[in-house]
């Protein structure tokens, strides 16, 4: 962005420190007699100036104020275009000069030969003058296929390096039996079972035991735990012994009991035989209902989410179960809730909390006032402002023409501050206002007045009055705009041009300040003149009659 000058600018006799000449890729399209700038692309300092001999009329160029080249000569491989300048450029010359390559991309014990030493002759052509040939190392990655034999060792298996396990035998979903003999280091397994692609199935016993911790990089999946049912063999009341209409040895001792009529919570305790059962505790149900055995999880330390949520949780029953997000909702919804803002303005307020049409509400749940105001009550008028809170006592049906007792009153004292001419006509509250400088609305909203310069002023450069043009010249050398501040539209009579400050700025955004000759004379005007020919509504000037 640059500071526009619209005169000449005098630094009497004074240096210019630390300037820079205008930065252009290319000459402009015009220019005046002795305008210089800096051409980027040619690295060169370039003025305009006539063209010799001289012609009528005048012609101008774009010429380097440096000296132009007189010759340069070129040599092997270096080619010049313009060599006697201005401009010369220098180019390499363009011949193709190709060697033989390595040998590349070799496979395992291949041999890669690698430049180990070049030379250049007096024309700097690069040659191959001694090579090396480097012999890769053959693969230590072996494959071995499992004996059918169990405890047979594979042939030549390596003690280091990667071994793959191919499954032995004949047929297809053969296995094959591996056995790992424990170390302190860890064992890595990589591959697929049939019809598992990209899994490994390791079949375990029923009950396997983990030492110490475990850690799992993955997902973990259960694909199913012990559950099955069976029908009570006649009622049971006030016993813990249940008794099945047939055999179920699925059921084991731990599993959860469900069913009509059984509490929640009752396991098995202990099994007698394959019908009989003892139960954790006493439940009463009628004879022949269908029971629901299933297996729990049971944790021995805290269970850590590590801040993830827990999915699809039931509803808690007993005072020691979790519960969901749902039932937690539930229980507390309705009750010691936040209503909203509570208008006051008219009688009766908004939301209705008294008279016969009030809304019902549950204890605990409250107001907060926003606009002062008078509620009447079947009992006496309760006035509030701003910022009070209002509480059910107890639960309040609608229409039911509470009491003023039905409700608790906070006042906060916070209501808000108004404007006024002096501070004892001033309603306080956080604070008062000098209604001179500040508006305040009837919601608090507070405003600073204008604050606009009472001895200020902007014309635009016209030919209007209290403006005037005039030029000089011909063709036009100057152009003045003088303005005569003593109008009545601006200062008025008496006013002085030596005590007002002018700034001159575009009259088109962004309003940039420029800086013509301004000249002040001994009553009530200004002129402020520019060089060359310019036209009306240009430009704007801010004045401030100090």
């Amino acid at each position: 962005m640059a500071i526009n000058f619209l005169n000449t600018v005098d630094l009497n006799q004074n240096q210019l420190n630390k300037a820079a000449i205008q930065n252009l890729a290319a000459n402009p399209a015009s220019g005046v007699e002795g305008q210089i700038y800096f051409n980027t692309v040619a690295q060169t300092i370039k003025v305009y100036k006539e063209i010799l001999p001289a012609t009528s009329p005048k012609t101008y160029e774009w010429a380097s104020i440096s000296g132009d080249i007189t010759g340069l000569i070129g040599g092997t491989y270096i080619n010049i275009d313009n060599a006697d300048g201005p401009i010369p450029t220098i180019n390499h010359d363009t011949t193709t000069r190709t060697n033989t390559p390595s040998t590349s991309s070799p496979g395992y014990g291949g041999d890669i030969v690698a430049v180990k030493a070049i030379t250049t002759n007096a024309t700097g052509h690069v040659t191959v003058v001694e090579t090396e040939t480097y012999t890769l190392p053959d693969d230590t990655n072996e494959t071995y296929t499992l004996p059918t034999t169990a405890g047979v060792v594979a042939p030549n298996a390596p003690t280091t390096g990667i071994i793959s396990l191919t499954a032995g035998g004949t047929g297809s979903g053969v296995k094959s039996t591996v056995t790992f003999t424990g170390t302190t280091n860890r064992i890595d397994v990589s591959g697929s079972a049939v019809g598992q692609a990209g899994a490994i199935t390791i079949d375990l016993t029923d009950d396997v035991t983990i030492v110490d911790d475990l850690t799992v990089g993955g997902i973990i999946t259960q694909s199913g735990i012990g559950s099955t049912t069976g029908v009570n063999d006649g009622a049971i009341s006030s016993s813990t012994a249940l008794l099945l209409t047939a055999d179920n040895t699925a059921i084991k001792a731990g599993m959860q009991v469900t069913g009509t009529g059984i509490p929640t919570n009752i396991t098995i305790a202990s099994v007698t035989n394959a019908k009989t059962f003892v139960l954790s505790g006493v439940i009463t149900i009628a004879d022949g209902i269908t029971i629901t055995f299933e297996e729990v999880n049971s944790f021995a330390a805290p269970l850590d989410m590590n801040n993830n949520r827990l999915h699809e949780v039931k509803t808690g029953v007993l005072g020691t179960d979790g519960v969901n997000l749902a039932q937690v909702e539930l229980l507390v919804a309705g009750v010691g809730v936040f209503k909203g803002g509570y208008n006051a303005t008219t009688d009766p307020g908004v939301p209705v909390i008294s008279g016969g049409s009030n809304i019902a509400l549950d204890q605990g749940d409250y107001f907060i006032v926003t606009h002062d105001g008078d509620i009447t009550f079947s009992d006496t008028t309760i006035s509030v402002e701003v910022g009070d809170f209002i509480f059910a006592n107890a639960a309040i049906t609608a229409s039911s023409t509470p009491a003023s007792t039905e409700y608790t009153f906070v006042i906060a004292d916070a209501n808000i501050a108004g404007a006024g001419a002096t501070d004892g006509a001033t309603e306080k509250g956080v604070a008062g206002f000098d209604s001179a400088n500040f508006d305040v609305s009837a919601s608090g909203w507070v405003q600073l007045n204008s604050q606009r310069n009472p001895y200020g002023a902007k014309v635009v450069l016209n030919n209007t009055s209290p403006v005037s043009r005039a030029t000089t010249g011909t063709p036009v050398d100057q152009t003045t705009f003088t303005v005569s501040i003593d109008d009545a539209s601006i200062f008025g009579s008496g006013a002085l041009a030596a005590n007002v400050k002018v700034e001159v700025l575009d009259n088109a955004s962004p309003f940039e300040t420029v800086y013509p000759l301004v000249e002040r004379s001994g009553s009530g005007t200004i002129a402020i003149k520019f060089t060359g020919d310019v036209a009306v509504d240009l430009y704007q000037v801010l004045l401030s009659h100090i």
